[in-house]
């Protein structure tokens, strides 16, 4: 009530002075004739809701992602309603910063996203996940960053805190198709835990992610291998001529470096990324499947766009070596190797925005996971393949679309996982950034 007072006056008291102009220049104002509307427009400012603190900023920003997808193993199928997995995930960010000195400032990122309908995460203990058996996995608000910055205009900037560590993505975030967080190369937005079926019959412990299984950080990510977020210590460096590099360390022990590339090559649109990091956290994911560890992930990948027509290519490629790591429960960690190739056209054909239209192919070669070697699993080729069609619209920072995918794999070793079936999918979803 006492803001809607101030708010009252103080628009009386500007419209008597805006509709009086002959009365205020004919009267002798004095000095003092204004002090009580300077007192409330004081009282008025005092009151107001401000972004961040006047040194530092706030900005807030984040998407609302969901989708809806069919699926059929081959012996079952269902439609489930769900949301994207850790990193892709609706999401809310608060980010500021303020300077400090000429060419310096000092920032903030806190990140919290939204798992309560997450596709790729598992129970370690109770094996609960999104799966042929359950359509709802709830791992509720997590907090995914939380870090402060320093950063110089010629030097760079170091960032301590809950980040990306320098290599995260560095393949990956090349794809500026407009389609990265629908559908990529990793399981982020994928259904991992779904379990393989032989002959009609679920394999017992076998899921998918067994077959693009990441022991960097001892998760189903099939790419990206040692890109979770962690508590590090990130510099970046200053862009030159569209490339920059980054380090990173992390708890304990996790070294990561990688070097970015973006820019304009005539009618083209190039980017490039490359990535190295060593491992040698055995519960970095909170999961222990190793008794010793030292994994060496590398990654590169690129996209390349024909701007006037639209036309583009994106590719990855990771390598993960794990020098003969023992499993606890027996077995020895595999190197593997993944591939993936995405392209199509990205063009505004009407007053929306840009649409885009593509087909994708993806190889996990020996990305065998505990279960699967437990199983007797020797070698192995998952396949994922598919496409879509995503709408951009403008007007509401807004993207819809449409994707299919099937998984098929060959897995060599045992019988127990020979002739296993595919998993189909076909997903409707949308995405609002704010």
């Amino acid at each position: 009530m006492k803001r809607a007072n101030n708010y009252l006056r103080v628009a009386l008291a500007i419209g008597a002075l805006v509709s009086l102009p002959s009365i205020s220049h004919a009267a002798d104002l004095g000095d003092g004739c204004c002090s009580d509307l300077q007192e409330r427009v004081a009282e008025l400012e005092a009151t107001t809701a401000r972004k961040g603190n006047r040194k530092v900023s706030l900005a807030i920003s984040g998407y609302v992602a969901q989708e809806l997808t069919w699926w059929d193993d081959g012996a079952e199928s269902n439609a489930y309603l769900h949301g994207l997995g850790p990193t892709q995930a609706t999401h809310v960010k608060f980010t500021g910063e303020a300077q400090f000195a000429p060419g310096w400032t000092a920032g903030y990122t806190l990140r919290l996203q939204n798992l309560a309908d997450n596709p790729f995460g598992r129970n370690a203990t109770t094996g609960a996940a999104i799966n042929q058996s359950s359509p709802d996995f709830n791992q509720g608000i997590n907090v995914q960053m939380s870090f402060w910055y320093v950063q110089s205009k010629d030097l760079g900037r170091v960032g301590v805190g809950r980040q990306a560590p320098a290599s995260k993505s560095a393949a990956m975030l090349t794809d500026q198709s407009g389609t990265q967080i629908i559908d990529n190369y990793t399981f982020l937005a994928g259904f991992p835990q779904f379990g393989i079926r032989r002959n009609g019959v679920l394999v017992p412990g076998m899921t998918w992610g067994q077959l693009g299984y990441c022991y960097a950080q001892n998760v189903p990510l099939g790419g990206d291998c040692d890109g979770l977020v962690m508590n590090s210590v990130r510099y970046d460096s200053p862009v030159f001529g569209g490339l920059s590099f980054s380090a990173s360390w992390g708890e304990d022990d996790d070294w990561q470096i990688a070097a970015r590339y973006a820019g304009r090559w005539n009618e083209f649109k190039v980017l490039l990324g490359a990535g190295y990091s060593e491992n040698t956290d055995k519960g970095i994911s909170g999961t222990v499947v190793m008794v010793s560890k030292d994994s060496q992930f590398f990654q590169a990948g690129g996209y390349i766009e024909h701007e006037p027509t639209g036309l583009f290519v994106h590719a990855a490629y990771g390598h993960e070596d794990n020098n003969d790591a023992l499993l606890t429960n027996g077995s020895v960690a595999p190197n593997s190797h993944h591939w993936y190739v995405k392209s199509g056209i990205r063009k505004k054909w009407n007053s929306l925005g840009a649409t885009v239209i593509y087909g994708d192919y993806a190889e996990y070669d020996d990305q065998l996971g505990p279960a699967a070697l437990q199983l007797g699993a020797t070698g192995s080729k998952f396949s994922r393949y598919g496409g879509g069609i995503a709408q951009e619209i403008d007007a509401a920072a807004m993207t819809v679309y449409l994707k299919v995918q099937h998984y098929g794999a060959d897995v060599s070793g045992t019988t127990a996982l020979t002739d296993l079936q595919g998993l189909d999918l076909v997903s409707v979803g949308g995405l609002i950034n704010f």
